[in-house]
């Protein structure tokens, strides 16, 4: 509240400050601690905090009965500071900081559960992160030439062409961050973390950090001609995502994949210069998409774990309140009128439809709308419509504790009314829209045809997709053939040579000869030499004379 409050203050007298405390000269390079607070950092870190909160709460319950869960609530905590390094950061220094944070302490999240799955999802996880930390250190190497990290006031004094190097090695680090295409892969796979994590990451932190950076580098980033590609690559994974989630059964995943699409979405509207609209998004997105998450927590503990939607249905019998959330947020995914993400989803459609974009885009946009309300009505048709299928589990069924349905029902009271609230405060920031009634209803027209459509081709589509994996052609259920770092990939090559590596120097020959036969060496040499001296008392004497009498002789 005091975060939120203060962005308000901000926002009403425009102002920002910047905080600097120099540590220490490096070649006429001044390493600086820098923070810039204003009124999109405060907010954003208001947002961070609150969602934060909510998610510790609820996994007070979620992993009591956890044996590591106090390990869990630090790592939790780790993750949170670090992105806000992250937020308040002009200075590449200090991003870094917050940025391979970020990449760390999600390693240690997503294999928290340790199996060999987990290891596999960290490891691709921490290997694509790391290629957006190589992104930053680079892009800190090249701005060393110009005696200062501080990116903010870095157009009126860089020539363009080095500006050119520089945001392209940032926007590779975003798209890394934020898993668009080629790096797309690890975002399902870290899935195997805990449900509170998938929260955290997907509304607020890990995955927006890319977008957040790009939204506080947009004054250099928009005057680059590299846009039209990065909303290419943009449209690319709205589609790759948006089919994925049709074809997937797995309930968290299905949620992974609508992040990526929202995510490309923000890249699409950053493309088109838009970059408040872009933010307004990014909050309401952060709102909704953990709400979804913690829904969907309650609902796989409930089911003992099981996350195939195919085995669940009757969630508004069996676990009403959940149902009636997961519903809500469903229904923002969706842009349905008067809930949060509605006022910016809305408004950038009818923004979209003002632009001078060629039908390729066009066509991607609508396409994009189609598939978000299809993959959402296929979740609420599997969930809520139809009949619950895996009658093993009643005896588990109805949990729902006091602390998840408190941090839930708060997130949801701000989600559903604080769209409003906010469209108005930013409202002198957008433009004036003017277009023609066809045009203002198309979204719901969007909506209702992909309704339609699914309710007569869902077994058609599904009866395609079992045709195709019959061929071994996983082109679209297997994200494009871009899961090329798949978990077996290192069970099947990293494992084997850890295996080897354990036999061959750790308890080989390296270990025998080194440590085992050192310390044999060692004992013998000991033991000989207490034998000597506990032993044979007239060695012992004839050793101390023999000593004596060389004193003497140098000294005389």
């Amino acid at each position: 509240m005091v975060f939120f409050i203060l962005g308000l203050l901000l926002i009403y007298f425009d102002k920002l400050y910047f905080v600097e405390y120099m540590f220490f000269f490096f070649n006429s390079c001044m390493v600086l601690y820098v923070l810039l607070i204003d009124w999109m950092s405060l907010m954003f870190i208001s947002f961070v905090f609150l969602i934060s909160s909510m998610i510790l709460l609820y996994s007070m319950e979620y992993m009591n009965y956890d044996f590591n869960s106090i390990r869990f609530l630090m790592l939790m905590n780790f993750f949170i500071m670090f992105m806000f390094f992250l937020i308040i950061s002009p200075n590449l220094i200090s991003i870094l900081l917050g940025w391979d944070g970020l990449g760390m302490v999600s390693f240690c999240l997503v294999v928290f559960y340790q199996n060999k799955k987990s290891y596999s999802s960290g490891l691709v996880t921490v290997i694509l992160n790391r290629l957006g930390d190589l992104f930053i250190i680079l892009s800190m190497i090249w701005m060393l030439n110009f005696g200062s990290w501080n990116f903010i006031l870095i157009d009126y004094y860089i020539n363009y062409n080095y500006l050119f190097f520089i945001i392209l090695l940032i926007m590779m680090a975003s798209l890394t961050k934020s898993a668009q295409i080629p790096f797309s892969s690890w975002l399902p796979l870290a899935m195997a973390a805990p449900t509170p994590v998938s929260s955290l990451v997907h509304s607020s932190t890990l995955v927006t950090a890319g977008i957040y950076l790009m939204i506080r580098f947009n004054e250099i980033f928009l005057k680059f001609f590299f846009l039209n590609y990065l909303l290419v690559i943009s449209c690319l994974t709205m589609l790759m995502a948006g089919l994925n989630a049709i074809f997937e059964f797995d309930l968290k995943k299905i949620i992974a994949f609508s992040t990526l699409s929202q995510m490309s979405f923000m890249f699409m509207i950053l493309c088109l210069g838009k970059i408040d609209m872009c933010f307004f998004y990014l909050l309401m997105h952060a709102l909704f998409k953990s709400m979804m998450f913690l829904s969907a927590g309650i609902l796989i503990l409930n089911m003992n774990n099981n996350q195939d939607i195919r085995k669940m249905g009757g969630l508004v019998d069996c676990l009403p309140f959940c149902g009636l959330i997961f519903m809500f947020t469903l229904m923002s995914l969706c842009g349905f009128p008067f809930f949060c993400s509605f006022y910016s989803k809305d408004l950038i459609f009818e923004y979209f439809l003002m632009m001078d974009l060629n039908f390729f885009f066009f066509f991607f946009f609508f396409f994009f709308f189609f598939l978000t309300f299809f993959y959402s009505i296929r979740l609420i048709y599997y969930l809520m419509m139809m009949n619950y299928s895996m009658n093993n589990y009643m005896m588990i069924i109805k949990f729902e504790s006091k602390f998840l349905i408190i941090s839930m029902f708060l997130i949801s009271l701000i989600m559903i009314f604080f769209g409003s609230f906010f469209m108005w405060l930013m409202f002198y920031k957008f433009d004036l829209i003017l277009l023609e009634f066809k045009f203002k209803i198309l979204s719901v027209l969007i909506l209702f045809f992909s309704i339609w459509f699914f309710f007569e081709f869902n077994n058609f589509l599904f009866s395609i997709k079992y045709l195709i994996s019959m061929f071994n052609i996983f082109f679209f259920s297997m994200m494009w053939n871009l899961l090329f770092l798949k978990v077996n990939f290192f069970l099947n090559n990293f494992l084997i040579i850890g295996f080897f590596s354990l036999k061959l120097f750790e308890t080989g020959w390296i270990e025998y000869n080194l440590n085992s036969g050192l310390m044999f060496f060692f004992k013998k040499k000991i033991i000989f030499i207490q034998n000597i001296f506990l032993n044979s008392y007239k060695v012992y004497i004839l050793l101390f004379f023999m000593w004596f009498l060389i004193i003497l002789i140098f000294n005389y």
